[in-house]
């Protein structure tokens, strides 16, 4: 995505007052974000730096990148935002907590030692990582400046200000934040009406995360397995099981019930629970939790839409990572469009803190903006040959123009090509510029390209389509979705082209798409266009550019190792195409020059 952001002001100071906000998260997933009078300039993650992924430490390189991109300084800066440990509200969390103990302790006395642990480890974590802001903060004479955002309303504000609606339904959910799992509220550009919160008691993100884990895999990290294997499952089995866990009562509350079957954390599982999963193969627990999920949140949804007369729905919080459950939410009766916020978890917080605390200075906002906000991939010859000195396997192209007959011979040759171009995308998602493309007709490549890259996954690897062609792919999309432009829902196929495209489709006839319009990324645009009319297929492959456990490829020098070991066949920098020496013949592309 190359487009830049467009900024629109309602009220507040004149234009010619610049306002510069630096927004830092250290909490899970490092990083940080610069908003200048309500644009976002830049905004990247610790990891891409330190190759450690979901690093959870302090982002100095991460705010020297975005200050050194906005030609700025710490001095500079109006307001340092920050989305975590904004405190304990005595009007926000007092008496939801003190209905909510009382309530479960009547329940079952036994989950009071289980509530307790809750808030007493919450408060432990959010207090040594406050403690590392505060300290920067004092340290360089920025204390007036500290602006401390309510973590669920980063997440909800920061998607609506991101979002294309002038007013919306917005529903926040995740593990916990500020002593919340969950909020939903109205929206529009003048005020913020909040419909309910919920207490990280009841919190659907540990729910699906202690599901993650049950099933073997690492919980906060690893839920995309789970949504993957849920298709491959009958969710009837397990769902009573799944409804003791958690659950959404008459009154539209989502009520946990502490105790053997549920705690709320990642940790702590009961030999009860462990004897109660393996009861069930995995495939049919994972549709459970999947389908419990989808119903508890769809239904609180359909609840509040009706408060939204234009049926729009913003969503942001780790749980919306879940791009099934976000086809469900859009699937909702009155709901008419859905947003959701392409970096949507925790690590996209230092975005959503700064363009909140900005929105309350300048009522400025970035109305869908793009989300190539990282480092580019620009690099000059001379530099680029001497790294490629150290790669004495690699050989090298460079053309003029014309690059994208290039790219399309080298996929219709069974090439697999990565890219490193433009500006890195700050999120999850890989939308381009730091991709792994290759043809959609290889049904067994889920086996072979995971393969390569050390991966296991149990949902299909997505597509990238031009806009042109969406409409005939993808049923029911239409231009204005702007989700599916960041690869964030999922929807169902069109009979041809699962046929044409066969490795892009899930089990239950799904795919999670992303849509590319002329605008936006005109290369990749026109390559989506020459695939099609050389093959007829109207999407490729598109994976990020990263082994796993491994971040996203944020160097020059990650991209030519991984083609050096085999993960790609041929880069593509820019306007450089490098090869190994041993896939040249395959890609008919020339010596070195």
């Amino acid at each position: 995505m190359l487009a830049s952001s467009e900024r629109f002001r309602v009220g507040g100071p004149s234009p010619e007052e610049q306002l510069l906000v630096l927004g830092i998260t250290n909490n899970d997933l490092a990083g940080a974000c610069l908003v200048e009078d309500g644009e976002i300039v830049a905004a990247a993650s610790e990891e891409r730096f330190t190759r450690i992924k979901d690093h959870k430490t302090w982002p100095t390189r991460s705010i020297d990148f975005v200050l050194h991109e906005g030609r700025t300084s710490l001095d500079a800066m109006d307001a340092i935002a920050y989305g975590w440990h904004a405190g304990f509200d005595a009007d926000r969390h007092l008496l939801l907590y003190v209905d909510r103990v009382a309530e479960e302790v009547r329940r079952n006395p036994d989950s009071f030692t289980h509530l307790r642990k809750r808030i007493s480890d919450e408060m432990a974590n959010d207090k040594e990582k406050r403690a590392e802001f505060d300290d920067f903060v004092d340290n360089n004479g920025l204390r007036s400046k500290a602006t401390y955002v309510d973590h669920h309303e980063a997440h909800g504000l920061g998607a609506f200000l991101c979002s294309p609606f002038d007013e919306a339904l917005v529903v926040s959910c995740d593990g916990r934040g500020d002593f919340q799992s969950l909020t939903v509220a109205y929206c529009t550009e003048q005020k913020t009406e909040v419909l309910q919160r919920e207490t990280s008691i009841d919190s659907l993100g540990y729910f699906y995360g202690r599901i993650t884990k049950l099933l073997g895999f690492r919980a906060n990290r690893h839920e995309g397995k789970i949504t993957g294997l849920a298709a491959r499952g009958n969710p009837a089995r397990a769902l009573p099981l799944m409804r003791q866990m958690i659950d959404i009562d008459d009154a539209n509350r989502i009520r946990a019930r502490c105790g053997d079957l549920f705690q709320p954390s990642y940790d702590g599982y009961t030999t009860e629970l462990r004897a109660e999963i393996a009861k069930h193969d995995p495939a049919d627990v994972a549709a459970a939790a999947q389908a419990h999920i989808e119903s508890i949140l769809s239904t609180l949804v359909a609840r509040h839409i009706a408060t939204v007369p234009t049926g729009n729905v913003c969503l942001a919080g780790g749980v919306f990572a879940n791009v099934k459950l976000n086809q469900r939410i859009f699937e909702t009766a009155d709901v008419r469009n859905v947003y959701v916020l392409p970096p949507m978890g925790d690590g996209g917080l230092p975005l959503q803190a700064a363009v909140v605390a900005s929105h309350r200075r300048t009522s400025l906002r970035p109305k869908a903006p793009s989300m190539a906000l990282g480092p580019d991939a620009t690099i000059s010859t001379a530099r680029l040959d001497e790294l490629l000195g150290e790669y004495p396997t690699l050989s090298v192209r460079r053309v003029d123009h014309g690059m994208e007959k290039i790219v399309v011979d080298a996929l219709a040759d069974s090439q697999v090509v990565g890219t490193f171009r433009g500006r890195m995308e700050f999120g999850p998602r890989a939308l381009g510029n730091r991709s792994v493309l290759y043809r959609t007709d290889d049904v067994a490549i889920n086996d072979w390209l995971n393969g390569r890259l050390n991966r296991t996954e149990f949902m299909p690897f997505a597509p990238i389509t031009a806009e042109e062609l969406a409409a005939d792919c993808y049923v029911g999309w239409s231009s204005d979705h702007v989700s599916a432009r960041f690869m964030t829902i999922t929807y169902e196929c069109h009979e041809q082209f699962s046929k044409t495209c066969p490795a892009v489709v899930h089990v239950d006839n799904t795919a999670r798409p992303q849509i590319v319009r002329e605008q936006d990324d005109p290369f990749l645009h026109r390559v989506l266009l020459s695939w099609y009319e050389r093959t007829g297929q109207a999407a490729l492959v598109n994976t990020s550019f990263n082994k796993h456990e491994e971040p996203i490829v944020g160097s020059h020098r990650d991209a030519l190792d991984a083609l050096r070991s085999g993960a790609i066949d041929v880069l593509l920098v820019d306007d450089t195409f490098v090869i190994r020496d041993e896939a040249r013949d395959a890609a008919d592309l020339p010596d070195r020059q």
